[in-house]
């Protein structure tokens, strides 16, 4: 466990002032930006899905679920609350990502949907993290340390090679543990990393067989993989 910086704590920069007085100054912004970025996020789920309701449930018939038996779909939509709210994000943030509807005229794509919309009067800022998410792939990372409501950090589970990530994140971070084993979708911003919303977490007993799934996958395939098994452990109540 990283140690918090107490508020009346010295700096650790160096500057002589308290720490409530300097660095958490910034740490305040980057919180209030982080939160910027994801009520941008969250409008725009909220209006894909209420826009494109038809074209959103066949999307989550022929592609979310395509896999998906009729008693594994019981089993999802009978899941605790809890999990069916998280399981409705990572829905919502996947068809964003890389969905595309059928049968429809013209732009099919719900991402320049959503960055076409003047209605959703979105910043520049969300925008931007909105088109990332075109650009990170979704991944599988092991949780080795963890500062509820500030950061977390995270090693590639697939790329024992890779550097371990920090991710200041204060909403992520407020629902892992040190060892949990979760697929996430990395976003890049000014201080360095957060997760996009989309949390898949893997019960330890299950992280083998996963990673031997993805590591057999193609590359192209991975990110379907991890959700498919994801979805089943759902449809289990795991």
């Amino acid at each position: 466990m990283v140690k918090k910086i107490q508020r009346n704590a010295p700096c650790p920069c160096g500057s002589g002032k308290k720490y409530k007085k300097c660095c958490a100054l910034d740490v305040r912004d980057q919180m209030l930006a982080s939160a910027n970025r994801r009520d941008g996020v969250l409008h725009a789920l909220m209006w894909v899905s209420e826009h494109y309701t038809e074209q959103t449930d066949q999307w989550v018939n022929d592609v979310w679920l395509a896999d998906i038996s009729d008693e594994q779909r019981q089993g999802i939509m009978t899941a605790d609350s809890r999990i069916r709210s998280i399981h409705d994000i990572n829905l919502l943030e996947e068809l964003v990502a890389e969905g595309q509807y059928s049968d429809i005229e013209g732009e099919d794509r719900p991402l320049q949907l959503i960055l076409n919309a003047a209605d959703l009067e979105l910043d520049q800022a969300q925008r931007d993290y909105l088109k990332q998410l075109l650009e990170r792939a979704l991944c599988l990372y092991r949780v080795r340390a963890c500062v509820p409501g500030e950061s977390f950090t995270v090693s590639d589970v697939l790329h024992a090679e890779a550097a371990d990530v920090l991710i200041a994140d204060a909403y992520g971070s407020r629902m892992l543990d040190v060892d949990d084993v979760v697929g996430l979708r990395l976003m890049q911003v000014s201080n360095g990393w957060e997760t996009s919303g989309a949390i898949y977490h893997i019960p330890d007993e299950y992280s083998q067989e996963l990673e031997q799934l993805l590591l057999d996958a193609a590359d192209e395939d991975k990110s379907a993989v991890l959700i498919n098994f994801w979805l089943k452990l759902v449809a289990a109540h795991v």
